[in-house]
């Protein structure tokens, strides 16, 4: 809010507003709060316990527009923003820029800009979204519950497709050297995602690096079987064939004349 953070201090007010904030702008119902709370079973009075921490939540509300002037100052207090229903509460985002929200924003501009053609806009604005948090973890520290981990789910699945085309784009773009550290980050992290390391692979082999690529080519492979999952996808196979056909041979000789093939450059 206004550039601030409104993080209550205790955890379980926390979770009751990131799920809020994830549903911000409609009723997120009181049963489901408490279910968020005590997955094992909501205690006696369960629907009761939770107006300690929308209270909580409104006290920090009010601090932080206080702080900021946000609202015209002390016109608006907490309880105009998180509202309350019969059935439970509504956060109002009045405009305010949500994590969550932002990200969709910038991953559909993203997808739409690639479906028009336009790479350069489309990396930019995925790179915008991906710059949101650093990795797969969108709600931090946070112990989650069935709702916020069904959220959670969802939010690292997009965000690992959104990755994987971003890192496709850059390929397409010509800047595999600018991208060989990230892309050696992102499948240090996720050790079998084969998508990551098929950039990875390409961007390597583009810059000559043709050891590496086949190293990488091969630490995945033995990822994959000690993990007892699917094998190294055809595409992948395809492009270990062609950088041992074109990588130059114990005589320094390069294995074939023709240049690399369309699928290889992009």
């Amino acid at each position: 809010m206004s550039g601030r953070s409104v993080v209550p201090g205790d955890p379980e007010s926390r979770r009751v507003l990131a799920l809020l904030a994830l549903r911000a702008d409609q009723v997120v119902p009181t049963c489901l709060m408490a279910q968020e709370l005590w997955a094992n079973g909501s205690p006696p009075g369960g629907d009761s316990r939770i107006v300690p921490h929308i209270a909580s939540i409104r006290r920090r509300l009010t601090e932080t527009i206080r702080a900021s002037d946000a609202f015209g100052g002390g016109r608006v207090t907490g309880a105009d923003l998180l509202v309350s229903t019969p059935s439970g509460y509504r956060l109002d985002s009045s405009g305010g820029v949500l994590d969550a929200r932002e990200f969709e924003r910038h991953i559909g501009a993203g997808y739409r800009a690639m479906a028009a053609g336009d790479a350069a806009r489309a990396a930019e604005r995925l790179s915008l979204a991906l710059s949101l948090w650093s990795d797969d973890d969108a709600l931090g520290d946070l112990e989650l519950g069935p709702a916020l981990r069904a959220h959670t789910r969802r939010l690292h699945e997009a965000r690992m497709t959104a990755v994987e085309q971003w890192a496709a784009i850059e390929l397409q773009l010509g800047r595999h050297r600018e991208r060989l550290v990230d892309l050696a980050e992102l499948t240090d992290r996720h050790i079998t995602h084969q998508g990551l390391h098929r950039h990875y692979i390409t961007a390597l082999a583009r810059c000559g690096r043709t050891a590496d690529a086949l190293r990488v080519y091969e630490r995945l492979g033995t990822a994959l079987r000690h993990e007892g999952g699917a094998g190294l996808s055809p595409d992948l196979r395809r492009l270990r064939d062609r950088i041992v056909l074109h990588s130059p041979g114990p005589d320094g000789r390069a294995g074939a004349p023709t240049a690399l093939p369309p699928s290889f450059a992009g």
